[in-house]
């Protein structure tokens, strides 16, 4: 593959797919060096804290580009001309660059303020965690201005762009972890992920100059008002997803230092088959649901759902239950040798012994997601989505602060199980051919050993 030439629609699959894999692998790596040479401390906490509500930020701003601003780019390009196009993406370039500028120059100046009231940490932590915190900043402005430029790269068919712009962050990251990590301590991640996406941000301004022949200084905002009224409503569920994602962040603060960090680790261990996985299975399979619907080939979008519900989620079930029994060792084998004190790898290996088991009901709720998105019920997709999120949020508010830690893996869990449920009669309105009954069985059996598990979590 040359990468700096556009690509097919195949080829960009499988070529994306492969930088995707490289890129989280090396993800991966970086945090667990993270855990290997800093351990679980309350500096790693805010440190996780910072980067995650930097990532949820401009996961706002990426899905907005995404949804809204590639498809109206791209119409503008083939109904109008490209100099539409361009002065359109430039037009949002500007807006997100100073958005970005004024929320890092805002950070900056009030930082232990700021993040006193959006987390539970104590001023006196994050006072000395000041220095740390003010060098991942530069993250908000960098990452919000390249999600969009890769995304505009992308749709001109270089689809490689988006992870390869992970996959230099990562190895920056670890690069700099490397061979900083006792001089600088934790800023040595911080320095190299900001050295990453500055790196980043100059292949992409001269790539899109010299393979796009782009001009940055055509800019046009006469369509900023228009599509930010529809915009708004394509947020909506987005936010609330993204509230889910903040609200344990926050409540997690507030438990003894580590806590958080162990947290984020089981969280990254079940990220590797999530992402490797669920989502290369159900990017994939998205992709055969379009072409069979756009055919009128229902029942073969019934076989071949019945067949993924029956297979992959029987096979992500035995992953599931095979990592969590074997969750000590695994994390023992990762982190035994680290900074990790015994109460830290005890968390994190019970946090990832029952995480691990909502993996089979994730695949479900996304392949279901992705059905609706096939038979473009996008109003379904969205009720769905408001309704699972909004209950995860309530779950975590009412059970985190009555019963602690234990707690959180349940709250994410329960709405993902009751959708997995629920959503089945909802869509055999639109697709009659399904059947329901051996999907049933399997999904009790799951339910069951679900419910086992955390019976003897909580009460044995």
């Amino acid at each position: 593959m040359e990468l700096f030439k556009p690509e097919s629609y195949r080829n960009g699959i499988i070529w994306s797919s492969a930088f995707n894999i490289c890129g989280r692998s090396m993800a991966f790596l970086q945090h667990w060096l993270v855990g290997f040479y800093f351990g679980t401390h309350s500096d790693t906490d805010v440190f996780f804290f910072t980067y995650n509500v930097i990532l949820f930020i401009s996961y706002f701003f990426q899905n907005f580009t995404i949804a809204v601003l590639v498809p109206r780019g791209i119409d503008l390009r083939v109904r109008s001309s490209e100099r539409d196009s361009v002065g359109f993406f430039n037009g949002f370039l500007t807006i997100y660059a100073l958005s970005g500028l004024l929320l890092f120059l805002l950070a900056s100046g009030f930082t232990v303020p700021l993040f006193s009231h959006v987390s539970s940490f104590s001023e006196d932590i994050l006072a000395s965690n000041l220095e740390l915190m003010r060098w991942c900043l530069p993250m908000v402005f960098l990452n919000i201005v390249v999600c969009l430029m890769t995304e505009i790269m992308a749709s001109y068919k270089y689809f490689t762009f988006p992870n390869t712009v992970n996959l230099i962050n990562s190895t920056l990251g670890v690069v700099f972890i490397l061979f900083s990590h006792d001089v600088l301590g934790l800023r040595s991640v911080a320095i190299g992920l900001v050295f990453g996406y500055v790196v980043n941000l100059l292949l992409l301004i001269l790539s899109m100059k010299r393979l796009l022949k782009w001009r940055f200084s055509v800019c046009s905002f006469r369509k900023v008002k228009a599509v930010m009224s529809f915009g708004i409503y394509a947020q909506l569920g987005y936010s609330v997803y993204l509230l889910a994602l903040y609200v344990p962040q926050y409540l997690l603060s507030r438990f003894p230092e580590g806590s958080l960090t162990a947290v984020a680790f089981a969280d990254k261990i079940v990220c590797v088959p999530s992402i490797f996985l669920v989502s290369q299975i159900t990017n994939v399979m998205a992709i055969k649901f379009n072409n069979l619907v756009s055919r009128s080939q229902f029942t073969e979008v019934a076989r071949l759902l019945e067949k993924l519900l029956l297979t992959v989620a029987f096979g992500l079930f035995i992953i599931a239950v095979g990592v969590s029994f074997t969750s000590e060792w695994i994390v023992n084998l990762l982190f035994g040798l680290s900074k990790f004190s015994a109460e830290s790898l005890d968390l994190t290996a019970k946090m990832l012994s029952m995480m691990i088991l909502n993996l089979p009901f994730l695949f479900i709720y996304d392949l279901f997601m992705r059905v609706f998105n096939a038979y473009q019920k996008q109003k379904v997709f969205a009720w769905v989505q408001l309704g699972t999120q909004g209950l995860i949020i309530a779950l975590y508010l009412l059970l985190i602060p009555m019963f602690g830690l234990d707690s959180y893996p349940p709250s994410l869990a329960l709405p993902y199980i009751a959708v997995s449920y629920l959503v089945v009669p909802l869509f055999k309105r639109y697709c009659p051919e399904m059947r329901v009954g051996h999907y049933y069985a399997f999904l009790v059996v799951f339910t069951v050993v679900f419910a086992v598990y955390y019976y003897h979590a909580f009460f044995v």
